[in-house]
């Protein structure tokens, strides 16, 4: 089966020898190189983008194979969503040769004009990423363990370490938007929320992880910390940062009594990222590593490791 790129298209499985949609006409190969396989989440109007699971039929097998991910901008009458569109084309531009997001190559970004209703729709084909996100794994594990959690929060950091270098905050990090592949690397994924460092932008980001700094526009490197710590509350107690209660006085989640057998040491860690004021957040990257390397040289490591 291919499937047809055109939003408006009222039958778009096509016989998989098809050259051109058989209800509307489009041309199933977009770009004169890729054939959309299938939809990897059903296609909405109201979302402004669409995500398929594309075939790439015009250089060959590379080191991250044939079988691609398109994402498509529909709505691209709207400048803003344009603007965000290639915005996050360019930072994955940026961060090529880091294995530990998407890969995408210098022509990954272009746009197609469909033929009938002159529609003009944005395209970027990424690398494809096995594995599951760790909202899926927390749906089928809960929570996970202390000594999965300083697996995971080094990593993390140390990616967050390289998107930092280049002034770039994610502003979106949460379980859903980090893999985890068979061989338990962590990859971080959608970029659509990116941006540069400390300039004024329009208010994103996801309830419950978003720091507040970023709900109010100014998103720094410290944010992406505060979405962190928000995120191993989550791994760790298997419930949602937003459910917690806060205290009135300090304006922290009160969670630490729902991770059970973790070393208070690690929770201070966490609550640290999590501080409300960004300036009383670590400073960088490296102070995290640095602190997470102290919990890792700790021979009592409590609770087992959940498997993969």
């Amino acid at each position: 089966m291919i499937y047809c790129i055109n939003p408006q298209c009222e039958q778009r499985e096509n016989p998989a020898a098809a050259q051109n949609c058989q209800a509307c006409g489009t041309d199933l190969l977009i770009g004169d190189r890729y054939r959309i396989l299938k939809p990897v989440r059903s296609p909405n109007p109201a979302r402004p983008t669409d995500i398929f699971e594309v075939e790439d039929l015009g250089t060959g097998e590379n080191e991250w194979g044939t079988v691609k991910i398109l994402k498509v901008l529909k709505h691209t009458h709207n400048p803003d969503l344009v603007r965000v569109f290639k915005q996050e084309a360019r930072v994955l531009i940026w961060l090529a040769g880091k294995g530990s997001v998407p890969q995408i190559e210098p022509d990954g970004y272009f746009p197609i004009k469909l033929p009938n209703n002159f529609q003009k729709l944005s395209c970027l084909v990424m690398e494809k990423i096995t594995g599951e996100n760790l909202a899926e794994f927390l749906n089928k594990n809960q929570q996970i363990s202390q000594k999965l959690a300083l697996d995971w929060l080094q990593q993390m950091t140390s990616i967050l370490q390289e998107i930092h270098k280049y002034h770039v905050v994610h502003r979106d990090i949460k379980p859903s938007n980090m893999m985890v592949e068979a061989n338990g690397k962590l990859r971080l994924i959608d970029f659509g929320a990116a941006t540069e460092a400390d300039i004024d932008t329009a208010p994103i980001g996801s309830a419950g992880y978003a720091a507040p700094e970023q709900i109010a526009g100014k998103a720094g490197v410290r944010s992406d910390f505060f979405a962190l710590g928000r995120t191993f509350v989550h791994l760790l107690t298997g419930i949602q940062p937003s459910h917690f209660p806060v205290n009135e006085k300090t304006g922290k989640i009160n969670w630490r009594n729902q991770a059970v057998d973790i070393d208070p040491l690690l929770l201070e860690s966490i609550d640290e990222l999590m501080e409300p004021l960004p300036e009383n957040r670590p400073e960088n990257t490296q102070v995290i590593l640095e602190k997470l390397k102290i919990h890792d040289a700790d021979p009592l490591q409590k609770g087992d490791a959940t498997s993969l």
